[in-house]
């Protein structure tokens, strides 16, 4: 079976207007889309599209209709221009926890029919229950680069109108991806996923539900933490509402989720 876990830090450090950084620990699924069914049949523990402790539903992530969540972003990559045969797809992501999701971002990577890498793409979510798709393609020794306008209400503490700067590699026995952002050619944001595989199995899961008991509500509880600090840094605030013509391409999550502050 290709797909995994990923034991991960995930580090953040912002340089401007004022200094603040932290790290968390957390573990993450690698799932090959084509194996969710085996997944299901095989583990107690993880379950396709029902409920179970760890549940990998379809409509959590980018989901066109009733299409599986393999055709949805077959589609969506044609959509954007590319019309090579697709391989195996492979998703970096948080599972739903106990019923709870939150992903604040997944990574999707993607080969072509002969197993060569063809592009990545970022899902980057916010707690006002949207998403929004960034597709990198794949460079010649496999990684993705690109810098891409972010048009993304992501955090009330960074403008719209800046630019992520992705590099992405397909995780192999270690993980090692990033995601800074910069504003008038200065970087003033960095953040690091890092992490090392182990083997998926009920009994690793089990000691990982120990570890990281709740784990998606721990990093939505995480996430307004860190809003509050950066607060009481007098940090300048952006709401929502303001700026309605710098958030293109949404979509919302096809699940119903409670709206947080941020």
């Amino acid at each position: 079976m290709n797909s995994c876990l990923y034991n991960c830090i995930v580090a953040h450090r912002r340089t401007s207007p004022k200094k603040h950084a932290f790290k968390y620990k957390v573990f993450m699924f690698y799932l090959d889309l084509d194996e969710l069914d085996q997944i299901d049949k095989t583990y107690h523990l993880i379950t396709h599209n029902r409920f179970a402790p760890y549940e990998f539903r379809d409509e959590d992530h980018y989901h066109r209709g009733s299409l599986p969540i393999r055709e949805s972003i077959k589609t969506f990559i044609k959509e954007q221009g590319l019309n090579t045969p697709i391989g195996k797809i492979h998703l970096l992501t948080h599972l739903r926890t106990w019923g709870h999701v939150f992903n604040p971002v997944s990574f999707y990577f993607v080969s072509d029919s002969k197993g060569c890498p063809l592009c990545s793409i970022a899902e980057v979510g916010n707690t006002f229950n949207e998403q929004k798709m960034y597709l990198l393609p794949a460079e010649a020794n496999g990684s993705s680069k690109a810098s891409l306008a972010k048009q993304f209400y992501v955090s009330p503490f960074s403008d719209l109108d800046t630019t992520f700067h992705f590099r992405l590699t397909p995780p192999t026995n270690h993980l090692r991806l990033s995601i800074n952002q910069s504003q008038n050619g200065e970087t003033y944001f960095r953040s690091v996923l890092s992490g090392h595989r182990s083997s998926l199995s009920d009994l690793r899961l089990a000691l990982y539900t120990l570890r990281f008991p709740l784990l998606t509500l721990t990093i939505v509880s995480a996430i307004h933490w860190q809003a509050l600090l950066l607060y009481l840094k007098k940090i300048p605030f952006r709401r929502k509402a303001d700026n309605p013509h710098l958030q293109t391409d949404t979509r919302p999550y096809l699940v119903r989720k409670k709206r947080s502050i941020h």
